[in-house]
């Protein structure tokens, strides 16, 4: 009996695995693939499919979601981190908006230069590896500020190895899991809303006199705010946290007053990834809970350097300088990822 509900299980596993289909968007001249944009490739999809954004210096344009689908771009910061990546035209969209339920459970990993909006009750998307095109200073609402990540009234939420300039949660977002972010500026929530905010660099490229907080309801373990901390924690449990001023409790194994310039490679790195990597002798290394590293590439989900997509990737490519005849060899080198 036990056999035969394991073989219908991977019969039916293998169905849907074989309707799912992945489908290529690419907007450079003289490349054919399925589409140009990436609101035409989320029409001609069905739900389970998967949309690959392939290298362009151009947008795939703005995305209203209404079905669950697999989204994955080419990262970010590639040339900055070389030997990941052959190509270092990252693929990137405008704005993303989810609002219908049939886009529940969907995967992004993207990057944008507006910002994601998530609303209506929708549940279960999960946003990983997304990246804001560029830095946007000034605090954020949902309707002007580009690089933000916005949940309004939306459950079970996870945002996991991106790096953007804001993210905020309100009007009965719950179970809103923030972890392992590189976070330019500031998170926050209204008090409606609860999540857990955990191994994110906040305020990473924020200024000196920090971005005023308002969290609700949260865990907030083994972060590192790089700036001063002007926040408001309401009821909200702190522990192993780091900041370089009294704007977190002192209790609960959370470090204050700590040198910054001791944490990172380069604290003042601005709006780059691997700047964020901490330094050998950091007092951020092993100060988490259970013994992990307190940051975004810390505890059981690491940040990857250039927001690099869990698909294949070409890393190194060579091609002769004057082909003869009919044909001629390339060599190529690849990672899983």
């Amino acid at each position: 009996m036990k056999k035969t509900a394991l073989f219908i299980a991977c019969c039916a596993l293998s169905a849907l695995t074989v309707q799912a289909k992945i489908w290529r968007v690419n907007n450079n001249t003289g490349v054919t693939a399925n589409f140009t944009t990436v609101q035409a490739a989320h029409d001609g999809a069905l739900a389970g499919d998967t949309i690959h954004l392939e290298p362009s210096l151009n947008t795939y344009g703005n995305l209203i979601m209404s079905k669950r689908l697999v989204i994955i771009s080419t990262g970010q910061f590639i040339s900055q981190n070389p030997g990941i990546q052959f190509d270092p035209k990252p693929a990137f969209v405008g704005r993303i908006t989810i609002s219908n339920s049939g886009a529940n459970n969907s995967v992004i990993m993207v990057r944008f230069s507006d910002q994601i909006y998530i609303s209506n009750a929708v549940s279960g998307v999960n946003l990983i590896g997304c990246a804001a095109t560029a830095v946007s200073d000034g605090f954020a609402d949902n309707n002007s500020r580009t690089g933000v990540i916005g949940i309004n009234n939306a459950d079970n939420i996870v945002i996991k190895n991106c790096m953007v300039n804001f993210i905020r949660f309100d009007n009965n977002s719950n179970n809103i899991i923030i972890t392992n972010n590189i976070i330019a500026y500031a998170v926050y929530n209204d008090p409606s809303s609860d999540g857990i905010v955990s191994n994110n660099v906040i305020h990473a490229v924020g200024s000196s006199q920090g971005i005023v907080e308002a969290l609700s309801n949260c865990s907030v373990s083994n972060n590192i705010f790089n700036k001063t901390v002007q926040a408001g924690f309401s009821n909200c449990n702190l522990s192993n946290n780091i900041a370089p001023n009294t704007g977190i409790p002192a209790d609960n194994s959370n470090l204050q007053n700590v040198d910054m310039s001791g944490v990172f490679v380069n604290n003042n790195g601005g709006y780059l990834d691997n700047v964020y990597q901490l330094k050998p002798g950091s007092p951020a290394i092993g100060a988490g809970e259970a013994g992990v590293d307190c940051g975004a590439f810390g505890g059981a989900s690491p940040f990857k350097l250039a927001l690099t997509p869990p698909i294949p990737s070409i890393y190194k490519l060579s091609l002769p300088a004057n082909p003869s005849g009919s044909s001629m060899t390339l060599i190529f080198s690849t990672k899983s990822n």
